[in-house]
Order: structure tokens, then sequence, then C-alpha cells
């Protein structure tokens, strides 16, 4: 095995330029295989973390769509009674929303702990140069339970003050107990617990289209009476106002009584589950996908095409050389692993190349789906272009194998194939 990888290393050095020349072609074909796979794979990657974390029936929550607002403080007004309607209507359990935002607390910015750990949090984030700052999710307790893995409900604290909960990373920096002061309402939180580093929730722009955030660094708590009846509060959770509803709902009719109720209250708003929605994603990703698939196969043969072509045709002009080998005590066998090792050094060193390319460009990119992109690229892409490379290099070695077993040796010593071609 030792003499054929010589040989296969001495012919590919021997033809530099044709080697170059045809791992350019790989190169290029593979780069094209392994953005498609990457594009696939990423999207059903994400769907697949989706209903990991999702800690409720898609079809047993109601998710509110407003497509015609006002903002003005007596809308909020109209805002507070449409939910308190929505909360009695038959069949609804709870109506809960959620808001990701930034906030001051008086005790945070004069601690240099909490800044020097925060510093590295929010590197490279659209809070870089304010180390101050806390970033805060503040969600209805009824509404903790829709992503898993984080805290399912509020504490009472001791001193009556508003709980509030740390990522785990602070839990050297702020100890239980610890008072902070927000310093826009004056309203004292306590921090009442940690939640534990990998958790995890929804994005506030769209849950199900867009990776879910990490809340490594973040803070979770409920909305305070000053905050919950605010304008700016309460517009920028519209679009994140969910409706929790029991297993027996009529489902239709509380859509309908919800859409009607808009209506009639000068505003426009309506309700789908999030199966609804989430089916809805699935048929847009799966026009996407069959796409992408469509292009990798596509590309994959042109590959496989022009490797075939290129390396038969290789032979087939080597095939007196390849007496030579046989005249040196190596066997047809020898030879055409001779061509398949040739083969796939070439295959495997651009695909390698190609993925470490694609690799580099996730690291350095700012894509809001760098991370989801980055875990498909390693974890599902590259097992997959090491299979497509294996099928490449047998399709390549077959045809210029069928050929060389057809002649007899002394035809390949002497140059003579009797015509054949």
């Amino acid at each position: 095995m030792g003499t054929v990888w010589k040989l296969a290393l001495i012919e590919i050095r021997k033809k530099k330029f044709y080697t170059i020349l045809t791992f350019i072609v790989c190169l290029l074909a593979m780069y094209m295989i392994v953005n498609s796979i990457t594009t696939v794979t990423s999207s059903a990657y994400q769907k697949k973390i989706f209903e990991k974390y999702l800690g409720c029936d898609m079809t047993k929550v109601l998710h509110l769509d407003y497509q015609r607002s006002e903002e003005t403080e007596e809308f909020v007004d109209v805002l507070a009674q449409y939910k308190a309607y929505i909360a009695g209507l038959p069949g609804v359990q709870s109506v809960g929303k959620f808001d990701a935002t930034g906030m001051y607390f008086s005790e945070l910015k004069a601690s240099e702990k909490y800044r020097s750990v925060n510093a590295d949090i929010v590197k490279g984030g659209r809070y870089a140069d304010d180390t101050d700052i806390t970033q805060l999710l503040r969600v209805d307790e009824s509404l903790l339970s829709l992503v898993k893995g984080g805290i399912s409900e509020y504490a009472e604290t001791a001193t009556g003050n508003l709980p509030i909960y740390a990522s785990e990373v602070f839990r050297d920096v702020l100890p239980v107990g610890t008072l902070l002061t927000d310093e826009r309402t004056d309203e004292v939180y306590e921090v009442a617990g940690y939640f534990a580093k990998g958790s995890k929730w929804v994005d506030e722009n769209d849950l199900i289209r867009f990776p879910l955030d990490s809340l490594d660094g973040r803070f979770i708590a409920p909305w305070s009476a000053k905050t919950k009846s605010g304008i700016m509060a309460q517009l920028s959770s519209l679009h994140n106002t969910y409706v929790l509803i029991a297993d027996d709902a009529d489902v239709e009719r509380l859509k309908q009584q919800i859409h009607d109720y808009s209506l009639q209250h000068g505003f426009e708003a309506a309700a789908s589950t999030l199966s609804e929605e989430y089916e809805e994603y699935s048929s847009e990703t799966m026009v996407f996908t069959k796409r992408h698939i469509g292009l990798a196969v596509f590309l994959s043969a042109m590959a496989i095409s022009s490797i075939i072509a290129v390396f038969t045709t290789n032979a087939l002009l080597k095939r007196k050389q390849y007496g030579v080998f046989i005249a040196n005590g190596l066997t047809l066998k020898d030879v055409v692993l001779c061509i398949s090792t040739e083969i796939s050094i070439i295959i495997f060193c651009s695909m390698l190349l190609a993925w470490g390319m694609k690799l580099v460009e996730f690291l350095t990119g700012k894509d809001i789906f760098r991370d989801v992109l980055l875990i498909a690229h390693i974890q599902f892409t590259l097992p997959i272009c090491f299979a497509i490379g294996v099928l490449l290099v047998i399709m390549a070695t077959i045809i210029p194998a069928i050929k060389i077993f057809k002649y007899q040796p002394c035809e390949l010593i002497g140059g003579n194939t009797n015509g054949n071609y």
C-alpha cells in the first residue's frame, strides 16, 4: 500500500499544472456543494432546536398579530381592556407577553466586578460600548413555560421587592438577596435566584423564523406596575403577546372573538396558533430546501461527470506508464488503487479546503444565524461531504478501472491496445 501512495504522489507532483487545474475544478464544485448542504442542514437544525426548547403544545398557544394599531396613551388603555376581555373568554387560561430590553441599575453601574463580567458579555453586540447596561427579559409569569430550561415561576421575596433572576455567570458577583434599583422608575428588585448557563429564549422579532437567543449574561424579571402600564413597554411587547388556551377550548371560536373585538374598538388584531405559524414556516423552508437540495445534487452530478472525464482520459493517456508499473511487479489491482489514491488526494483536499473556507466565513461573519450555521456546518455538513467525497472517488475510479482491466499486461507494457481507446 505504501508503494501505491508513493506512486500516486509522484504522479501528482509530476504534472503540477494538470493537478492544479483539476484541483481548482474540484474546489469550486465542492465549495458550492458545501454551501448548499450547510444551508439545508442549518434550516433543519433550527427547526429541531425550536421544537426541543418549546415548552408548550403549539396547538394550545395563540399568537396575537396586530395588523392596525396606534401609538397613543389612549391606545394603551384600549390594549389593557382588550387583554382583559381575552383573559375572560371561555377556554382561555392566561394572556401573557414578554419584551427584551436594556435598563440601568444604580448598584450595578457602581460595581467594577459586574462591569468587568458584563464587558465580556456585551462585546461585539449592540451594547458593546455600554458595560453599565443590564440586558433584561421581562416576562409575565404565565408565559415562563413557553420555553424549557429557564425558570417556571417567580418567587415571593421576603422584603416584598420585585424578584429578579440572574444568569449563572453573575453568581459570584450578585448573591441572592442583592437589591437592585431601577434608575428610571426607582423600583427595587431583589435577586431571587439564577438560571443555568446555556439557557435560551425565543427571539423577540420572530420566535419561529429567527434563532433562539442565548440568555447567558441576562436577567429575567416580571413586569412592574409602572413598566406594565407605560406606552413604550406596551408597544414594544405588542407582537410578543400570547394566549394560552385549555385543551377543550374552541380554537376557531376564540380566534373569531379576538378578531371581532379588535374591529369593534378601532384597531385590528388576529390570532393564530403557533402550530399554524410553524406549518407556514415549514412550507416556506420546504420550498427553499428543495431548491438547495436540487442545486447540491446538480453540482455533485456535474462534479462527478467532470472528474470522471478528466481521470478517465488521464488513465488512457498513461496506459504505457501503467504497463511499466506492471513490469516492475505491480498488479492491475495495484494500478487501479494508484488511480483511486490520486483521485482521493485531489478530491478530499479540495473538499476540506472548501469546508474550511466556509468555516472561516461563518466565524468572521455577523449573520444572525451564525451560531446555527456553524453548528450545522460542523456537525452535519462535514460528514455529508465526506460521504459525497467517497461517492465521487468511487464513481471517478470505476470507468478508468474498467478500461485498465480490459487490457492485457503485455498490451499496457507495449503501449498497444489493439485500437481500443
